[in-house]
């Protein structure tokens, strides 16, 4: 073996790894990454796509084995040969043909860990030893998405990120690279008038291109790559040491983790955008790099973080579905290796949602016990005549296909695959799969061979318990019926006062101002839960209203897109949001004959950068905080900032520019809030002094929010993500108490809002 020098640390570290797993009874859970942008971030590991490589073979229940690997025009890939585990270090080969008998054109094949699962920010680090031939191969660690052409213009088509490339030896600028030289590039296809259009590196450099010089050979010992990915930046790290970062402007599809081996010059020609295959016993530079041949890549782990803000959902049982119906409102236990994949709430067999895909999958692993029988059952139909989907079965450790079962029909239809166990519990892959457009809700799972029966409802809850909107708003209000696995899981939504509220679907939309209550019931046993809804007289943008000093406004795109702060810096304002949170709130202040904008969640103030982008981060009002509103022609809301005397519009990238001349080029908002009242920028202040929470930081017990007179309101809890998780009425207090259990699991900073008929107030807490 090329890494024989290396074996004894190897078998030392199998050795301390089942010490380690005596010791603390688990796998590594606390391993946080070796570098982060935010020394605070707490990181949470996915071990869906992190392995330590300590088996004796790849754990193909996570990376692809076959099938939806990368397109290649210079190699093919065959893992059966080349990806195996010696000595607990994953070891990707490439080797070529033998005889050099060709294969579609191509003369050699190699080895590639690609993950089932998919990711859209995170950080990922890998522990790598490059190839011995030095030049002629690229051992890679990369994050790619799949290709949606049916994005808008401006939109990400595909993304891909490139944790680390060595061994390129790639020429650039009149310089050829060497062994030292490695590469931390960005690529994407964007839609441009109707068509994707490749944003190649070397074509956009100063956002996509980064080249980073070592000083030691990467293919004479193991060294860490990583890379952060958030909303806003993308930063690479190399031995915890940061090397390059770049905004985050198309890089936002969910993407597969992959580790992999391919070929460079001499082997191959780059034309045409792709790599192309040359012959190795008749090219002269080929042939030479021949004796080099076979070589191999090694990876100690490799490892994925998400913040611990995304909790990954619990586990689930042998024998059992997660999340069976979609009803969770996400693919959450879902993942999908291609296609499109969605939840949808316009199709879908029965209760609130469904899942759709096209050209695409959504697959899940699952547990099944040993010598059992399991009938496995959905109800399934595809967009249109002609079209077929999957329901199937896979073994998931060995890829090996096992049973199907077709669905034609535009019609929801139950069908239903069965399967018998073999001597000892196994994973397998259930997935729902066509290559055109198709539907799915309402998975089973039982054993026997007949489909099991039906699983009664015994309950229903609601996303909220109450909440206030402006005469003409909507608020979407989500039903989960209980269990999870249930078999009807239809509802039915009522109002008790419809000229205050009406509800279709969930939606409630405000009608006169007044409280009233909504209902929701199941079908199966007639269940109930209810949302208080309270409507006040604040107005909607697009009807020829301006906010005025003391509303609380969220402002919208005539996309749909809601104006929100991006935390990933704290600072970024993007049209990107769907719905509203503290996040999409801001209060407008008096600002001497101007207006300013007081981010809900945050306490900042809406700004006009030196280099006209719009942010949420200054600490008090001053010239590039102030901005004028207007009226268009049509009745909606346009921004102006003073500082440049520019109007406000919205980029390709979604985020908000203070860099237009003509009011006409402007973007357009709706707006609407829940306050009408009246208030000075004093007179804000003076609210805000209104509240303290104590003890702060919080650490345990009871938490209290003094108030500075009795009152009668609402409080709002919003973690720093913008997830509300507390909304609860007080009435005539001038103390709210808060036990231990309810901000549990809500670590990091924490707003409160109070809510009053005078206005809202907000202050912050940490919450260790």
């Amino acid at each position: 073996m090329k890494h024989l020098n290396l074996d004894y640390s190897r078998a030392m570290k199998l050795l301390l790894s089942l010490v380690v797993f005596v010791l603390i009874s688990g796998r590594t859970f606390a391993q946080q990454p070796t570098k982060t942008s935010d020394p605070s971030d707490v990181w949470e590991i996915r071990w869906s796509a992190s392995d330590e490589f300590n088996g004796d073979n790849p754990d193909w229940s996570k990376w692809i084995k076959t099938g939806n690997l990368p397109n290649t025009t210079a190699w093919k890939w065959d893992n059966d040969s080349n990806v195996k585990i010696e000595n607990g270090v994953a070891a990707l080969t490439m080797r070529q043909n033998p005889n050099n008998a060709s294969d579609g054109g191509t003369y050699f094949k190699s080895g590639i860990l690609k993950s089932y699962q998919t990711f859209t920010y995170g950080y990922y680090e890998a522990k790598i030893k490059g190839a011995d031939i030095g030049e002629g191969v690229c051992p890679s660690f990369w994050l790619f998405s799949n290709f949606d052409y049916s994005v808008g213009n401006g939109k990400t088509v595909y993304s891909e990120i490139d944790v680390v490339e060595l061994q390129q030896f790639d020429w650039y600028e009149g310089h050829q690279d060497d062994i030292y030289d490695m590469d931390h590039n960005l690529h994407a296809v964007v839609m441009q008038n109707g068509t994707g259009v490749w944003r190649r590196p070397k074509q956009h450099p100063e956002e996509q291109l980064n080249k980073f010089r070592a000083p030691w050979d990467p293919t004479k010992d193991y060294h860490i790559y990583g890379c952060e990915v958030n909303e806003t930046e993308i930063i690479w790290y190399v031995d915890g040491n940061e090397v390059a970062r770049k905004p985050n402007t198309y890089w936002y599809r969910p993407m597969n983790v992959t580790l992999s081996l391919g070929l460079r010059k001499p082997f191959v020609e780059f034309y045409n955008n792709r790599n192309n295959a040359v012959n190795p016993e008749t090219d002269p530079d080929a042939k030479a790099k021949l004796p080099g041949m076979p070589t191999t890549m090694y990876v100690e782990y490799v490892r994925v973080w998400e913040k611990s803000t995304t909790t990954p959902p619990p586990s689930i049982g042998v024998g059992e579905i997660g999340n069976p119906s979609f009803e969770e409102g996400d693919l959450s236990y879902w993942t999908a290796s291609i296609g499109i994949n969605e939840v949808v709430t316009n199709t879908k067999s029965s209760g609130s949602y469904g899942a759709r895909i096209s050209n695409g999958n959504v697959a899940q692993v699952i547990t099944l016990a040993a010598n059992t029988t399991y009938t496995i059952a959905v109800d399934g139909k595809v967009g249109s005549n002609g079209t077929t989907a999957f329901l199937g079965l896979t073994n998931a450790v060995t890829g090996d296909f096992i049973t199907n079962q077709e669905f034609s029909s535009t019609s929801f239809e139950n069908k239903s695959i069965t399967v018998t166990t073999g001597a000892s519990e196994q994973k397998y892959r259930v997935w729902y799969y066509s290559s055109g457009e198709a539907f799915c809700d309402n998975f089973t799972i039982g054993t026997g061979s007949n489909p099991p029966t039906d699983t009664p409802v015994n309950g229903v809850s609601l996303n909220k318990n109450s909440s206030s909107i402006g005469i003409g708003e909507t608020v979407q209000l989500t039903a989960s019926v209980s269990p999870s696995n249930a078999t009807d899981k239809t509802v039915t939504w009522s109002t008790a006062n419809a000229s205050v509220a009406t509800v279709s679907n969930g939606i409630v939309s405000g009608v006169g101002a007044g409280t009233t209550k909504i209902t929701v019931t199941t079908r199966d046993g007639n269940f109930k839960a209810e949302c208080n809804i309270t409507v006040t007289s604040g107005s909607s943008g697009g009807s020829g209203d301006l906010p005025s000093a003391g509303n609380t406004i969220w402002l919208q795109t005539l996309s749909d897109d809601y104006v929100t702060v991006n935390t990933g810096q704290g600072t970024a304002l993007q049209a990107t949001k769907s719905s509203v949170s503290s996040l999409e709130e801001f209060t407008v202040l008096d600002a001497n004959g101007y207006y300013a904008l007081k981010s809900v969640a945050t306490g900042k103030y809406v700004t006009v950068a030196s280099n006209n982008t719009v942010k949420c981060g200054a600490t008090g009002i001053f010239e590039r905080q102030k901005f004028t509103f207007e009226l268009t022609s049509d009745d909606y809301l346009i921004l102006k900032g003073k500082i440049n005397g520019q109007y406000i519009s919205v980029n390709a990238s979604n985020a908000l520019e203070a860099n237009q001349s003509n009011a006409s080029n402007a973007t357009k908002f709706i707006w609407g809030g829940s306050s009408s009242a009246r208030r000075s920028t004093v007179e804000q202040l003076n609210l805000e002094k209104e509240i303290k929470v104590y003890p702060n930081p919080y650490k345990f017990g009871n938490l209290y929010i003094q108030l500075n007179e009795v009152k009668s309101g609402t409080l709002r809890i919003f973690d720093v993500g913008g997830r509300e998780f507390i909304n609860k009425k007080f009435n005539e207090v001038n103390q709210i108490v808060l036990k231990q259990d309810e901000l549990m699991n809500h670590n990091g900073l924490l707003i409160f809002q109070i809510v009053t008929k005078d206005g809202t107030t907000t202050t912050r807490t940490i919450c260790n």
